[in-house]
């Protein structure tokens, strides 16, 4: 083998000639690299040759060649090659090529010492690292390095050794190379800490934490970004493992961050890591932050005052302070609890949105449309203080300012569009005075793109207004509002395009069938975009116009949308063969909307639709691949491995791509970012379970089930997030699906409790294993919330809706009982810091998104209740001391309010087997029912009625109610409609179990009086309950006010239909018959509640 051939290929590569380096490289894994001597070869280049370019490039290659080759090479020959490879590294002048030789000492050296050989590599490491010589201290602590992230375990057995040295190295005097390359030393040695075993070390670790920082801050203050970016990287995997090894120190650093990240005058890229490396700290060390008191809301503050540096002409995709500030705002408000971070902000908020300069103003409109989705309850209470000040900045005269709250506003919408309903016609108003102005045509280029972008603001507004915009309220902005963004659709900008259709299918959406005066008009702008192809942007716009006319379809209804069926489908189908993975998806989503429309008359298109989600399913997902120069991996590692939040993630090399070990243990390694097929085969799984729920009957469900399952259930273990909880949904949903098809045909329905009353099929008992197996590894062990949360949410939902067939299932009861109670005592993994193995976690309030795991769980609890019935009795022992701990808790509104309602719920479903914990649960209750929160008091008024009308422990509650009519008294003067609903059926509930125990005559008036019911219609079941039962008693006061009901029964057999249930409905029904037969000249005023009732 020819080495001076070898140099000048390597030297070849040098050369900026995509075609030529191909040629050259291909030549050399022939050739070269696929033989043992070339390794050898390659370190006489490195040691000799005297161009700097080939001898880096030579000890790259080497050192990719050492796991292939080091084994093969003769004994002799190894010590040849160490002696040569030590020596040039020590010889050699530039800092890139002595970190490729040192990383390639560390190849080397990991093998050898797992081996037993080069036994004097570590004394020597350790006399370099010690040395008087400056060079060679720089060249010791780097092989050092490159040694511990190549195999940290070779200093297995010396870690205070190590330690000790490092002691010394983390403050050389003389070397900021020194100094850094300790501290990358200390992170690749996190690993080998157990926090559990080695007190001592760990906190001998901890006193170079100060020095560490102090090398953070020289690197910073010399203007050394890459030091800089190296030490932050540093802290960042400190975060990968236990909370000990920062100890008491991470408060300090936190602090330092956000200094750092607040001055001015430091470095973009600084502040920017700063900031980054604080958003970490918040996601993976949450119950630490919020722990430290203060800490969130200084957090917040400074996010909001860097914030104000954004620039209007700032690229979206450029990560500077102020969009990093933004990141950290959106991390702080889905990980701490809203009095750290919502608080404080909406303090801020009306001081940043009245100053006088532009960019205060944005700020605090940007910070207020990122939290939202963090606490979208907390902010949905503040409406009433926010919107006014919103509506200002929508009127604003800055026009970035203006722009800047379109987004903000957009935000908001997307998760409490509800709420904002009575605000709705200033926001339209604004909304239509913005897209007229920016519509004018402006021949200065910097005023046309700014109202390019107004214009698709105002149109993404609207788009995530949908949800709040009443139809009735609509209609009068409709005309003006279909004309103008319509006629945006053939506007020369694509973005603008999309988000005008995206527009026209939220006012579809929320129109309703009050759309169809413009249905003929829209599809028809919209249908030349359907079939469109070419670049990307064209099938962007496709994709965009695809999703609008599935809302379109929604909203007029199948007869309408009829003649456009076949050639939208035959579209859809078509998209799926153009390469484009987000036209796909825009395709499947279609499919959901028609399935819903169609339902079972979708059926002749299901062959086609589970084809192509099928198709989706067995995509390979590809690896990423990187190319990065020396410099960059001794920043962030190899191009096989890198390290991100402080965790080794693996990449598949461009070369030897036939040789990665197939039985490489996959569950060591975290994937980085989201593939495009990751996220297809999410939307396709989600699709699946929609088509499956609506459109599927008897015959579909025996056609294409088995395979669905099949190909679905793998996925219930994906890397992705997003996967694991679509896969798991799915599931439960088709679960449900098939069992109420069982039902639909054996006219049967559920009953509580086990053993089970009904035979389930053979068909639904495989299911259910199946269902049951994916679920819960992942439940038990999953550490990300939205999953957990989803299956909280499946498992509930199929309880209340199937019963219990499905707790039948190997071990499946048991396993709820104690995924649930570890969520509701928060010691699941999923709500702990990452690294933490604490139990229990003690905590003042929770994020929304932390309460929505552990709120979703007490709802299992609720279905478990339903589930079981009576015998659910039972399982109260065991949920008891937590639910009642929510119940009883002083310092938050909702924990209580969310025990006392499972409480109800509970209470409601086991019925008499509710009797022994009446004492217990009377107690708690009673002091609820004068609970300062609003919401705590309507549920104890509504878990009071329960408890009494189905304990039969009379002896215990009857003492008490003429306490509990007092405290229900005052209930029925509050404004708040819910409470009131809850009184009147707590009331009834009385009434119905001891009549001869309520004053009656003075009840009754103020009861009817609130009649109908406006908020909780579950209520009007009781409340009609009660009626007829005192009518068939022929109660004097009931009798009287008669008059008065026959009103409130005229309004609630009208329509909305969901007042009444089907079971309430009929007891209406009856009562009005009843008292029609008795005296029919009550109703000569009032004909149609008898029509209504069916009696006439």
């Amino acid at each position: 083998m020819d080495k001076q051939k070898l140099a000048a290929l390597l030297q070849e590569t040098q050369i900026p000639d995509t075609q030529r380096i191909k040629a050259v490289t291909a030549e050399l894994q022939k050739n070269y690299y696929a033989h043992p001597e070339s390794l050898f070869l390659l370190v006489e280049i490195l040691s000799a040759h005297d161009n700097q370019g080939v001898r880096q490039q030579a000890a790259v290659q080497a050192a990719r060649l050492v796991t292939k080759h080091w084994g093969n090479i003769a004994k002799e020959q190894k010590v040849l090659v160490r002696q040569h490879l030590v020596q040039a590294t020590l010889n050699e002048k530039n800092a890139a090529c002595r970190h490729a030789m040192s990383r390639l000492i560390g190849a080397i050296a990991a093998i050898d010492l797992e081996d037993g050989e080069w036994p004097d590599l570590l004394p020597a490491l350790h006399n370099l690292a010690s040395s008087n010589e400056v060079s060679q201290r720089e060249v010791g602590s780097y092989i050092i390095y490159s040694l511990l992230e190549a195999n940290p375990t070779a200093f297995g057995d010396d870690i205070d050794k190590l330690l000790e040295l490092f002691k010394h190295t983390i403050e050389d005097p003389q070397s900021a190379d020194v100094r850094v390359n300790t501290m990358m030393s200390i992170g690749a040695m996190l690993l080998m800490f157990e926090p559990d075993e080695d007190e001592p070390a760990i906190l001998t670790l901890q006193t170079l934490i100060p020095p560490m920082v102090q090398v953070l801050k020289d690197a910073v203050s010399a203007g050394d970004t890459e030091k800089s970016g190296q030490a932050f990287e540093v802290f960042q995997q400190f975060l990968a493992y236990s909370p000990a090894l920062l100890g008491q120190y991470l408060k300090d650093l936190v602090q330092f961050m956000i200094d750092l990240a607040a001055n001015t005058e430091a470095d973009e890229d600084t502040r920017t890591q700063a900031l980054a490396f604080l958003a970490q700290t918040v996601r993976y060390r949450r119950m630490k932050i919020q722990g430290m008191k203060g800490m969130g809301e200084q957090l917040t503050q400074k996010a909001m005052l860097i914030l104000t540096e954004i620039d209007d002409d700032e690229d979206d995709d450029e990560m500077g302070p102020s969009r990093s500030a933004l990141a950290l705002l959106d991390q702080l408000a889905n990980d701490l609890p809203p009095r750290q971070v919502i608080v404080p902000l909406l303090d801020a908020f009306p001081n940043f949105v009245k100053s006088s300069e532009p960019g205060h103003r944005k700020a605090g409109i940007l910070a207020l449309g990122t939290v939202v989705e963090g606490a979208p309850d907390f902010i949905a209470s503040q409406v009433k203080s926010i919107m006014p000040l919103v509506i200002n900045l929508l009127n604003d005269a800055d026009t970035s300012v203006r722009h800047t709250a379109l987004i903000g506003l957009s935000r908001l919408a997307d998760d409490i569009a509800e709420e904002l309903t009575d605000y709705n016609q200033a926001v339209m108003e604004a909304l239509v005075k913005n897209l007229q102005a920016a519509m004018v045509e402006n021949a200065d280029p910097k005023v046309a793109k700014k109202n390019v972008e107004i214009i698709r603001s105002v149109c993404g507004a609207l788009d995530s207004m949908s949800d709040g915009l009443d139809a009735n309220f609509l209609k009068a902005y409709a005309a003006e509002l279909v004309n103008n963004i319509g006629a945006l659709v053939a506007h020369q900008d694509y973005k603008v395009k999309v988000a005008a259709s995206g527009a026209l299918g939220a006012i579809a959406e929320a129109l309703d069938e009050e759309f169809k005066p413009y249905f003929e008009v829209t599809i028809k702008a919209l249908a030349p975009y359907l079939t469109i192809t070419g670049a990307d942007e064209d099938l962007a716009l496709r994709s965009g116009v695809m999703d609008a006319v599935g809302r379109i379809a929604t909203a007029v209804g199948a007869q309408a949308f009829q003649p456009y069926v076949m050639d939208l489908m035959r579209a859809s189908e078509e998209a799926l063969k153009l390469d484009n993975s987000r036209l796909r998806e825009s395709s499947f989503i279609l499919w959901s909307s028609l399935a819903k429309v169609y339902e079972k008359n979708f059926a002749e298109f299901l062959p086609g639709v589970f084809e192509g989600l099928f198709q989706s399913l067995v995509l390979e997902e590809q690896e990423i691949k990187l190319q990065l120069t020396e410099e960059e991996k001794g920043i962030i590692g190899t191009e096989e491995e890198i390290i991100t939040g402080g965790k080794k993630v693996r990449f598949r090399k461009a070369e030897d791509e036939d040789e990665m070990d197939d039985e490489e243990d996959d569950d060591d390694w975290d994937d980085i970012g989201v593939t495009p097929e990751e996220l297809e085969k999410e939307v396709a799984v989600e699709i699946l379970g929609d088509v499956i729920t609506y459109a599927c009957g008897p015959a579909e469900i025996a056609q294409y089930l088995e395979k669905a399952v099949e190909m679905i259930s793998p996925l219930a273990e994906h890397s992705y997030e997003g996967c694991r909880k679509a896969a798991i949904s799915t599931l439960w949903r088709a679960y449900a699906r098939v069992w109420q098809l069982w039902e639909e045909e054996t006219g049967s329905s559920w009953e509580p409790g086990l053993p089970l009353k009904q035979t389930p099929t053979g068909t639904l008992v495989k299911l259910g294993e199946i269902v049951s197996k994916a679920t819960l590894q992942t439940w038990n062990e999953d550490a990300d919330r939205s999953v957990v949360t989803d299956i909280n949410r499946n498992v509930a939902a199929t309880l209340k809706a199937c019963g219990p067939a499905i707790l039948s299932q190997d071990d499946l009861m048991k396993e709820t009982i104690s995924v649930v109670t570890t969520i509701i005592t928060r010691s699941h993994p999923c709500q702990q810091d990452l690294g933490d193995e604490e139990d229990e976690q003690e905590v003042e309030g929770s994020s929304e998104y932390d309460w929505l795991v552990i709120d979703t769980a007490l709802d299992v609890v609720i279905g478990l209740a339903v589930a079981l019935g009576p015998s659910f009795a039972e399982l109260w022992k065991i949920f008891e001391k937590p639910i009642l701990k929510f119940a009883s808790s002083e310092a938050e509104n909702l924990e209580r309010s969310t025990g006392v309602g499972v409480i109800a719920e509970c209470a409601s479903n086991m019925g008499a087997g509710v009797s022994p914990y009446t004492s217990k649960l009377l107690t708690l209750l009673l002091k609820r029912l004068g609970d300062a929160d609003q919401e705590t008091k309507s549920n104890a008024a509504y878990a009071t009625g329960q408890l009494i009308f189905n304990s039969t422990d009379s002896n215990t509650y009857l003492p008490h109610y003429n306490t509990i009519l007092q405290k229900l008294e005052p209930m029925l003067q509050i404004k708040d409609a819910r409470i009131k609903d809850n009184a009147a059926g707590c009331l009834c509930r009385m009434i119905m179990a001891h009549p001869d125990r309520v004053p009656l005559p003075d009840v009754l008036p103020a009861l009817v009086g609130l009649l109908p019911l406006k908020d909780d219609f579950e209520e009007n079941t009781p409340v009609y309950k009660c009626l007829l039962q005192l009518y068939e008693q022929n109660e004097p006061t009931v009798q009287s006010l008669t008059p008065s009901l026959i009103p409130v029964f005229q309004q609630v057999l009208s329509p909305p239909e969901e007042q009444l249930d089907d079971e309430t409905r009929e007891i209406v029904r009856r009562t009005v018959a009843a008292l029609y037969g008795a005296k029919a000249d009550l109703f000569s005023a009032h004909p149609d509640v008898l029509k209504l009732a069916g009696v006439v």
